[in-house]
């Protein structure tokens, strides 16, 4: 009898062994147990390089080790993190695990499982969902600039045409670009711009001097999104906002400061994946007497040019 139960009790043991071993779901961890904090994974497809950074609370538990399993269709791989202060991880043993590495992951959805093993034998996993995307660099599609008056006149030009300052009244410049961004709005943070003044010729009171490059940025110097003309990747933004008022910039008429001269619109894109991207534009100023005027549009402050305007 006293064999029989022996084997029953070598027969037991290794049981107990294995049903102690258990895997649990920390979505709703107690005070004591261990807790994954946070999980975020960042896929840079320019460089092909993945970041999984986590953080863990090890409560009353002893970690043994991490790893996140990312899977998708087309795709099924373990990574194992570390908090060494090696391969991605900054700063060693402050219980955030990380691992950095070169990976060509297919552009579609992913489930991420992490999973924490601990002495015990015990599990604690947490999920998330991923999508990578194609990533497209924002291109400006085109820049409109607008010459108008007090009243809401006005007209549109491009680049290819100068901008005609007037003999005695002042007008105003706005001006809007056209962006394509394949990705959405979402990926464009913001758009700024800085301008860069020369005057060839400048007699009056014109803010810069003749020949001298005047260089000039604000924090108010930044473009809104004119919503009512988007769709799904071609965004219009505009220089009006909360600090430049309708209908513009005032340009001083020829009475105030005679010049001829141009000034270089540097516009900065602020983009969520690529940074910054810049994009140059040049607008050239001349004199009411200077150039072929548009008397088509902007007749009575030229007569010189245009002689007597027809109402």
């Amino acid at each position: 009898m006293y064999q029989n139960a022996f084997l029953m009790i070598q027969l037991f043991f290794p049981v107990l062994l294995l049903i102690t071993s258990c895997v649990i779901d920390i979505e709703g961890p107690t005070d004591k147990s261990l807790s994954i904090e946070w999980l975020i994974i960042d896929y840079n497809q320019t460089e092909n390089k993945l970041f999984i950074h986590l953080e863990i609370k090890p409560g009353n538990e002893m970690i043994d080790s991490v790893t996140v399993e990312i899977s998708s269709k087309n795709y099924d791989s373990t990574f194992v993190l570390n908090d060494d202060g090696n391969t991605g991880d900054i700063i060693a043993h402050n219980n955030r695990y990380s691992v950095i590495t070169k990976v060509d992951l297919p552009f579609e959805e992913y489930q991420c499982n992490a999973v924490v093993y601990t002495l015990s034998s015990t599990e604690y996993q947490k999920r998330a969902e991923i999508t990578i995307e194609k990533q497209y660099f924002p291109e400006i599609m085109d820049v409109i600039f607008i010459k108008s008056y007090e009243d809401g006149s006005g007209y549109q030009f491009d680049s290819s045409s100068p901008y005609f300052v007037n003999d005695e009244d002042t007008s105003y410049l706005n001006f809007q670009i056209t962006i394509k961004d394949l990705n959405g709005i979402e990926n464009i943070q913001s758009i700024r711009y800085k301008t860069e003044t020369l005057w060839f010729s400048a007699v009056g009171e014109c803010g810069c001097e003749e020949g001298k490059t005047c260089n000039n940025s604000s924090p108010t110097f930044f473009l809104t999104n004119m919503l009512s003309i988007s769709n799904d990747s071609i965004f219009t933004f505009e220089a009006i906002n909360d600090y430049i008022k309708e209908p513009g910039f005032p340009i001083n008429p020829i009475s105030v400061c005679n010049r001829l001269g141009m000034i270089t619109f540097s516009f900065v894109v602020f983009d969520a994946y690529f940074g910054t991207q810049t994009f140059v534009e040049e607008l050239l100023f001349l004199p009411c007497s200077e150039g072929d005027w548009n008397c088509e549009y902007d007749c009575e402050y030229c007569t010189s040019v245009c002689g007597e305007c027809s109402e």
